[in-house]
């Protein structure tokens, strides 16, 4: 028997080992934007997980997640998702509904007759696609709450005696507030407490590295989370209890616990397809307007032209990602130990997606043609004309990256950069600026025509700002003896 389980790990470690060397380029250029990024944000760790059509291709740490004691980030740390807690607890609530125990089509109070009942009735539908009027963080609200909210039905204290914002069902106004409330709501209807109903769901999904973030409980390989400083860079965090928000943001989990859970969404039979097309559809308002929101869920159609669904999270502590294309069955966590002056967006997040959904991307004959020096004509993002320098170079593993200088706004920047792909004479790069940036170029012999823009289009919908539109960029070659 021992034999055959070492046969076993021999032959598991082996697959793996090949899904590693099948995305070995791609895992070079994403950890090129990850490092890039965190250099340039002083972040002090985070971690990355990517699964591709059920198996888990690139899983890695980054920096620190105790600056004090230089304790380094492994796959294994664990990290606030903040609103990212919001699809983990929509996958409970999903078995709630295949379980019969719950209907999202009924009033609220006939699972909770406690709750002061509103103007107008709400749903747990209502709740979960964040349509019921009940109200998200205002000015009210701490920045750090430090109060102890032993139970869910304690945490609604909070808000539960404030007027509905709209009636529900008519308008999209994103509430954290509104997954407390359903969690009470799934509490009663699942006649346990909703820590016992989350743990069962983890231990159902094989999330073991994924628990609330209980305040005054030690919890093994916990980060510390840091805030910005003006001269530090970086410095510890308040502390921060963050009993009041559990269902809505309050877990900790590793970057592969999350790719687990969303390969599940798409790939497994822990719900049934209807449920998941439930969770996963946007909803539609009363005057018929798509909210492209899901059951925590954002949806829509990535730049593939395929479908998306997705939820980020960001608090002064940390952000979160958890990003699916479901079609080409990817699923990318990004989790990192700071939120505050981060700038690691939605758009961020499914670049990287699509560096493993995309076919591989740079033809390497081709790269010597674009090799080298390029000054570059361009348009700030004021609208002003400015030079820069573009320099390309291809590395001994076939990586072409290089960097870009040139003025966006009223300032020269200088920006690390990857290609991503390169087709016949079409390029497309992203330069990190921290934020990233796109450019899209066409090469005649030794001249390029194209364009630059921050894209912010994570869901097919079109920038309607004028100030981020696309801006034309021009390139000459700056020929040497050598390329003459």
């Amino acid at each position: 028997m021992r034999k055959i389980n070492r046969l076993l790990f021999v032959y598991l470690v082996a697959i793996c080992n090949v899904k590693a060397q099948e995305y070995k380029a791609v895992i070079q250029k994403a950890r090129f934007l990850v490092e890039a990024h965190k250099t340039q944000t002083k972040l002090p760790g985070c971690q990355i997980a990517v699964m591709v059509k059920g198996k888990l291709v690139w899983s890695e740490g980054f920096g620190f997640s105790d600056l004090q004691n230089r304790t380094k980030v492994s796959t294994k740390t664990k990290f606030r998702i903040a609103s990212v807690s919001k699809p983990v607890t929509a996958m409970a609530l999903g078995k709630l509904i295949d379980q019969g125990k719950l209907d999202i089509h009924k009033d609220i109070n006939t699972y909770l007759p406690s709750f002061p009942k509103k103007k107008f009735t709400i749903t747990t539908k209502h709740l979960a696609f964040s349509t019921s009027g009940i109200r998200h963080y205002n000015s009210k609200d701490k920045e750090f709450n430090t109060k102890e909210y032993p139970t869910v039905l304690d945490a609604l204290k909070r808000f539960e005696e404030d007027p509905l914002s709209f009636e529900p069902g008519t308008q999209f106004l994103y509430s954290s507030y509104g997954w407390v409330l359903l969690s009470a709501v799934m509490e009663k209807a699942s006649r346990t407490s909703f820590f016992n109903l989350m743990q069962n769901t983890w231990d159902a999904l094989g999330m073991k590295q994924t628990s609330f973030d209980f305040p005054h409980k030690e919890i093994d390989q916990k980060s510390r989370f840091y805030v910005h400083h003006k001269k530090l860079g970086r410095k510890l965090t308040p502390f921060e209890n963050r009993s009041y928000m559990y269902a809505g943001g309050g877990y900790l989990s590793t970057a592969e616990d999350l790719v687990r859970m969303g390969d599940q969404l798409i790939n497994s039979n822990f719900l049934n397809e209807e449920t998941k097309q439930v969770l996963t559809q946007p909803y539609l308002l009363k005057d018929g307007t798509s909210t492209f929101y899901g059951m925590g869920w954002e949806t829509g159609t990535n730049r593939l032209g395929t479908k998306v669904f997705f939820h980020s999270g960001s608090l002064p502590t940390s952000v979160a990602h958890l990003v699916i294309y479901p079609e080409e069955e990817v699923v990318l966590a990004y989790l990192s130990n700071t939120g505050d002056h981060v700038f690691f967006n939605d758009r961020e997040a499914q670049t990287i997606t699509e560096l493993f959904a995309e076919e591989e991307g740079v033809a390497m004959n081709q790269a010597k043609d674009v090799v080298g020096s390029w000054n570059i004509t361009t348009t700030s993002l004021n609208d002003k004309k400015t030079g820069g320098t573009l320099l390309l170079t291809l590395n001994t593993d076939g990586m072409l990256h290089g960097s870009i200088s040139f003025k966006r706004s009223k300032k020269t920047i200088t920006c690390p950069l990857i290609v991503t792909t390169l087709d016949t004479n079409e390029l497309h790069a992203v330069a990190v600026s921290p934020m990233f940036i796109d450019f899209y170029l066409k090469f005649n012999n030794d001249e390029f025509m194209g364009k630059w823009l921050h894209d912010f289009n994570v869901k097919g919908i079109t920038e309607k700002d004028a100030y981020w539109k696309a801006r034309e960029i021009t390139g000459k070659k700056i020929l040497t003896d050598e390329n003459d």
